[in-house]
């Protein structure tokens, strides 16, 4: 063991450069699947850290809008029943509307005003704490049913001080003794990886809408007595769909599609057919990014094999001469695996150096998990197992072949090696190309799609747009807020709305027309937004500022709605008021991502006192010359006037191309790690044509030495050597390509609307690697190929 480690320690002194491009390459390559393995485990793991998950489902209905499609919000009447006519059911209860930022006041240590911050609450029912586990820390989280209670997570009240029995006051301008809420409990925070993690505040949702079953906005969870069979409770439910309307059912008794099913929320992350309260991700995604990450270590440790290779030419009289004193080939052969494993351990020491690292950067917000090691010591252990196994078998093959020669080849001078060693070489080579050019094709497709969307003319106009979220307060004061805005003359417009404009998800409406049952999203917007976002009214009327005026709300569909369910002009429609008139219809438009088709919509504008729902959002255009950053400033200084509560450091402005762009994050973040991840593959390839090209130059020094005698140019022995690797780029090309293609149709088959194919993007990728080879070859030979060819000749 210790020659072994002297051995080692000479290896790295001698060859110094082959040592630190082993490293480096190792030290990337464990680097990119340690980040990959942490999201991947993230991911597989969700919900599953959950005490009882398997026995906790979500309960889903059929979407409204995508037949085949399933979504959770449901109405309280409806899933009380449900639940309290179940007897396999042990628990349930319901969120409602989630856990967002929701502005809390304390009042401070001088008793004279109030602390404000923000903390991500909302509202459950009690029955939810024998759903999931709310482990107390202080106090009991039962206590919720107490009247003007609140129960918070253990890191919120650390980081603010709070304890049991403080007061504290939620979402109101103005604390008083009858809306102050107190804290009756501590829990334990719930896992980063779960439907919970963003729970840091509960308040009891109590009676809310529980006689009221046009409010569909409530998740419920159920948890199943141990044993029970989740399908068997889903046809009971649908006996009970089918006493409350015998004529949906077939001649067999059975509805003709479920109503309603259990979904286990250890797989709400995967579930695609699904839209549910909770992140969700991509299976395909999941193993890609494995997949990448085992190809990455795999180009790693075949740069390994190469390298050795390429120093056998140096080192083979050493082994030799070690062989002619005695030392058997067992010994030398450890000496080998030694040293491979040796590379590996330091290489695996910075990759976790540089993991600890990346924490504070940007790249570190494009993983959902933690980085740090303790808490992923399932993922270290399995690296650490995975390297080494890998280590002892790429040093294998290498270690018996620089040890299989007979010690007269110390006598015989050079060394070229044999012809099934080159194939070999010439074959991983290969493989680390078709890999990398796979990769960049892949990205430039992604990175085409990605753009595509955010680029294409979506049926309104976004530019010189940006948006805010208003206070309560600032929404109330809507009308006086817009016309001080309008006042300055880089201010085109204002316009406001309940939410964002592009949105995945937003309020159903069902409702009968002409006694039939028909389905829409619905959008709460001030009078003159379709006018300012350039949205077309291709048939009646537009909204009038005079429409804000009266008892009852309008609306304006778009022609997909008409077209589904022959809306007629002027027709009544049921709102929020009672029936409401149709006005207008409006061209049809994208108000979802482009991975989503057109679909019924309607605008309702609404009477002026709903102005803390109708303008939530605030819509301003600027001028094309005007300063963004100015207009932005003049913006939070009046939003902070109106509402003093607010300082204009707190408020935050997107353009509408940065609002949008979160819709897109997902398509962003693969696009970014599939990038990064084929730089790394690209780096890793080069580093292996680097080690042949170095095995080449070292035994062809003679042929080369000959060849200029003979006549040859430096020019022509370069490019002798890069019209093989030309060559070998070519293959690797033919073979990548349809590989690649096939990959991007089905990820893009995903997409209503699709960029266009372009050849230009692996013709591009082809053209890159051929050039940064060529580079590297010709860096790597031109001192063999420019040396005086005595000097060569002399040598060998």
């Amino acid at each position: 063991m210790k020659i072994a480690f002297r051995n080692f320690l000479t290896t790295l002194r001698r060859y110094k450069a082959s040592s630190l491009l082993n490293i480096v390459g190792l030290t990337l390559a464990f680097t990119a699947c340690y980040i990959i393995l942490v999201q991947v485990r993230w991911e597989m793991t969700y919900n599953r850290t959950l005490r009882d998950s398997e026995r906790i489902y979500l309960i889903e209905t059929t979407d409204w809008y995508e037949p085949g499609a399933w979504q959770s919000w449901i109405n309280r009447p409806l899933s009380e029943r449900l639940i309290s006519s179940t007897s396999a059911i042990e628990a349930g209860g319901c969120t409602w509307g989630g856990f967002g930022s929701t502005v809390v006041l304390r009042e401070n240590a001088s008793k004279m005003g109030y602390d404000r911050f923000t903390i991500n609450a909302g509202s459950i029912s009690t029955s939810l704490l024998n759903v999931f586990d709310f482990q107390s820390v202080a106090g009991d989280v039962h206590d919720l049913k107490r009247a003007q209670s609140v129960i918070i997570s253990r890191s919120t009240a650390e980081q603010l001080g709070l304890g049991i029995g403080d007061m504290i006051w939620c979402d109101t301008e103005q604390p008083s003794a009858e809306n102050a809420r107190e804290i009756v409990a501590i829990f334990e925070d719930f896992p980063r990886n779960s439907l919970l993690a963003d729970c840091k505040m509960a308040m009891d949702l109590g009676d809310q809408s529980l006689d009221d079953p046009s409010e569909w906005g409530f998740n419920y969870y159920v948890r199943l007595y141990p044993g029970t069979n989740p399908e068997a409770v889903a046809d009971e439910w649908e006996k009970f769909f089918v006493e409350m309307n015998p004529g949906a059912a077939n001649e067999e008794g059975h509805l003709e599609t479920d109503p309603v099913r259990l979904s286990c929320i250890r797989n709400l992350y995967f579930e695609s057919d699904a839209q549910v309260p909770c992140a969700q991700g991509s299976a395909a995604t999941t193993y890609t990014l494995l997949g990448i990450a085992l190809l990455v270590i795999a180009l790693a440790f075949i740069n390994f094999v190469n390298f050795f290779f390429a120093l056998v030419p140096l080192r083979i009289r050493t082994v030799n001469t070690f062989k002619v004193f005695g030392a058997p080939n067992a010994s030398l052969r450890f000496s080998f695996i030694f040293e491979a494993l040796g590379l590996v351990l330091i290489a695996l020491f910075l990759a976790w150096y540089l993991s600890f690292a990346i924490q504070g950067t940007e790249l570190a917000s494009y993983i959902s998990a933690p980085l740090n090691l303790t808490q992923n010591l399932p993922v270290v252990g399995v690296l650490l197992v995975v390297a080494v196994a890998m280590a002892v078998v790429a040093s294998l093959y290498p270690a018996w072949y620089i040890t299989s020669f007979p010690p007269a080849m110390v006598v015989k001078g050079s060394f070229s090696g044999t012809a099934g060693g080159q194939r070999l070489r010439t074959l991983l080579l290969g493989f680390q190309f078709t890999i990398s050019l796979g990769l960049i094709i892949a990205t430039g497709f992604i990175l085409r799609q990605h753009n595509y969307m955010l680029r294409q003319d979506m049926g309104f106009d976004r530019h010189n747009l940006m948006a805010v979220q208003l206070s309560e307060k600032a929404a109330v004061n809507y009308n006086a807020l817009r016309n001080r805005l309008l006042a300055d003359p880089r201010v085109v417009d204002v316009t406001g709305a309940e939410g964002r404009l592009v949105s995945v998800s937003r309020m159903g409406w069902g409702r009968r027309y002409k006694d039939e049952p028909i389905i829409l999203q619905a959008y709460i917007v001030r009078w003159n937004f379709l006018k300012m976002m350039g949205i077309p009214i291709v048939d009646g009327r537009d909204f009038l500022e005079e429409d804000e005026h009266k008892e009852t709300g309008m609306l304006i569909c778009n022609e997909a709605a008409r077209r589904e369910y022959d809306l007629v002009l002027n027709d009544e429609i049921g709102g929020f008021l009672g029936t409401d008139p149709l006005v207008g219809v409006c061209a049809d438009f994208n108000f979802r991502p482009m991975q989503y088709g057109v679909s019924p919509f309607v605008f309702y504008a609404v009477p002026d006192e709903w102005s803390s729902r109708s303008s939530r959002i605030l819509y301003l255009r600027y001028r094309p010359e005007a300063d963004v950053v100015e207009v932005a400033d003049y913006l939070r200084q009046c939003i902070s006037e109106t509402d003093p509560r607010l300082t204009p450091g707190e408020i935050q402005i997107r353009t509408f191309e940065e609002e949008l762009g979160q819709e897109y994050a997902k398509e962003r973040r693969l696009a970014t790690v599939v990038g990064l991840f084929t730089l790394l593959s690209v780096v890793i390839a080069l580093m292996g044509v680097f080690g042949i090209v170095l095995f080449e130059t070292q035994f062809r020094r003679r042929e080369i030495a000959i060849r200029k005698v003979m006549g040859a140019t430096t020019a022509e022995i370069l490019r002798m050597f890069n019209r093989r690797y030309m060559t070998m780029v070519a293959v690797c090309f033919l073979i990548a390509t349809p590989l690649s293609l096939w990959i991007i149709h089905h990820w893009m088959s995903t997409f209503a609307h699709r960029a266009p194919f372009s050849v230009w993007i692996p013709l591009a990728a082809l053209a890159a690697v051929l050039l940064v080879t060529t580079a590297t070859v010709t860096f790597c030979s031109w001192r063999t190929a420019s040396e005086n060819p005595a000097n060569s000749v002399k040598s060998e």
